[in-house]
């Protein structure tokens, strides 16, 4: 833990991914209800944030200028092929004044303003960074291949010491800028800044924080938004 990381905080809500298992049309603007799945998810992130990028895939100028023009986002860059790249794009831009850096999923549309409210907590209060993690509650079996091609089992983790990540995953400015410098790449952020000796700390995640991967899962979202009311 480190001191108190004092100043503004900019949120950056990835929606540059191809999508390839959810289908033909990309899930970031599938509509949630009344409202499109980015929408949701840049309005949550501005409710616990000072400045919103929005990342988006290359050829979707129109929709950047729509959604600067709505304020939804406070500026939109284009994403590259992978995930540091589009967060690489967004820190480009991002004040050298921030304090905090949220990172967060377009995909993930139901985590709430108070999930990304405690995640900044947690870096104001000292932490390197703070993700969102559930406890496992399924057996996990560490898998490999034999000389026949087979999947064998090699281990059975323990999963007491195992969380589910999520996002949105809040870092010190200075501490995800110099993850990234790296030129490294990662699953998530959290990764990179590991790979610099960053000390993430968890917070209690959300189960209603699912990922929409397929259309299924906007059935689940769908169902879920009715639920709570």
């Amino acid at each position: 833990m480190g001191a108190p990381a004092d100043g503004p905080v900019w949120a950056v809500v990835l929606a540059a991914g191809a999508g390839r298992r959810y289908g033909p049309n990309p899930k970031q603007y599938e509509v949630l209800l009344e409202e499109r799945v980015i929408d949701r998810s840049l309005a949550t992130a501005r409710a616990a944030a000072d400045h919103v990028v929005v990342v988006l895939a290359p050829g979707e100028q129109a929709e950047a200028d729509a959604l600067v023009e709505s304020g939804a986002a406070d500026v939109a860059v284009e994403g590259g092929a992978q995930r540091a790249d589009s967060v690489r794009a967004a820190l480009a831009v991002i004040d050298p004044e921030a304090a905090v850096i949220v990172v967060h999923d377009a995909a993930r549309p139901l985590a709430s303003a108070e999930l990304h409210q405690a995640v900044v907590a947690a870096v104001h209060a000292g932490a390197d960074a703070a993700i969102p993690g559930l406890a496992v509650s399924d057996t996990i079996k560490r898998v490999t291949h034999d000389a026949h091609g087979d999947r064998v089992v090699a281990e059975t983790l323990d999963r007491t010491q195992l969380v589910a990540v999520q996002t949105p995953q809040a870092f010190r400015a200075d501490l995800l800028r110099q993850a990234h410098a790296s030129g490294a790449d990662a699953t998530d952020d959290a990764g990179l800044v590991e790979l610099v000796g960053g000390v993430v700390v968890v917070v209690p995640g959300e189960p209603t924080n699912l990922k929409i991967t397929g259309p299924h899962d906007l059935d689940v979202a769908t169902a879920l938004l009715r639920a709570l009311g």
